[in-house]
């Protein structure tokens, strides 16, 4: 008899019904179950980052910069002033005050050039991550000085925790050195 209950009962998805129970006349209408229009999505996607904003992740070894470190810097700057950008540098040296650090800062007299060391931690990255996200978010430019062998992990840690919309590293050329693309986020085609 139990059992009888539980397979009779309609789904709340169900044909609307009628019930009367006594001299009490109650209706039941389908529950719709819709999902979010694709521009809530968006939203939450982009999590506390605005709408719009965008970040490049620049991967720099210590070793390739020297190559031609004027181009690096240039192509460094030429970046940061169209957009946010996100310095990872490789560097062995224990010390945050980098070339790299010091040569933004002359190229961007007007931006604030933070470097901060970062080490590849399983329980510090979150935490390092959340404070280069706040750094972006006041305006700054971050440089994070990691070791070299670490470089790639963390690079890729926080440009995942910051929903960055690419990665770029040092190439070098015939000419000097450049900035070429390893990585693109996808983007969802718009509904407009």
């Amino acid at each position: 008899m139990l059992w009888q209950r539980f397979t009779a009962r309609r789904a709340l998805t169900a044909i609307p019904v009628e019930c009367t129970r006594g001299t009490a006349t109650r209706s039941h209408v389908p529950l719709v179950v819709r999902e979010p229009e694709a521009g809530w999505w968006a939203a939450q996607q982009a999590g506390t980052r605005q709408a719009g904003s965008s970040v490049t992740v620049a991967a720099v070894r210590e070793r390739d910069a020297a190559w031609h470190p004027e181009m690096v810097m240039s192509r460094l700057a030429a970046l940061a002033a169209d957009r946010e950008l996100l310095v990872v540098f490789g560097s062995n040296v224990r010390s945050v005050q980098h070339s790299m650090a010091a040569g933004l800062r002359a190229r961007l007299p007007r931006q604030e050039v933070v470097a901060m060391r970062v080490r590849h931690r399983h329980g510090e990255m979150l935490r390092d991550a959340a404070i280069v996200e706040r750094l972006l978010d006041a305006g700054s430019l971050p440089v994070v000085v990691t070791p070299v062998a670490a470089l790639l992990d963390v690079t890729a840690e926080i440009a995942s925790y910051l929903r960055a919309d690419r990665v770029l590293r040092v190439l070098r050329t015939l000419e000097g050195a450049d900035l070429c693309q390893v990585w693109q986020r996808r983007r969802e085609p718009s509904l407009n």
